[in-house]
């Protein structure tokens, strides 16, 4: 085979390997995202974003960006939705 082609299938069968983007939400000039190392707590994603829209315990809703944020039983950010995904 090719060097061509042996580069182009090493190519083509990593990108199957490499995750889907993590969801992520801007508040004013910060991006937030719930795949960080140092997980943000409840109260940092407040000083940051500010109010939710609304609150279900552990899933907050902030209707302006169109995004659920949902945190762990450790009060950190675990992931981040899309609002229009969970209708």
């Amino acid at each position: 085979m090719s060097n061509i082609k042996m580069l182009a299938l090493v190519a083509a069968l990593s990108s199957l390997a490499v995750p889907a983007l993590a969801q992520e939400m801007r508040c004013g000039n910060r991006l937030i995202a719930g795949d960080q190392i140092n997980p943000l707590l409840k109260e940092q994603v407040l000083e940051i974003c500010g109010e939710p829209t609304s609150k279900d315990y552990d899933r907050w809703f902030y209707q302006e960006q169109g995004k659920i944020l949902v945190f762990n039983d450790n009060g950190e950010l675990d992931h981040i939705e899309d609002a229009q995904d969970t209708e």
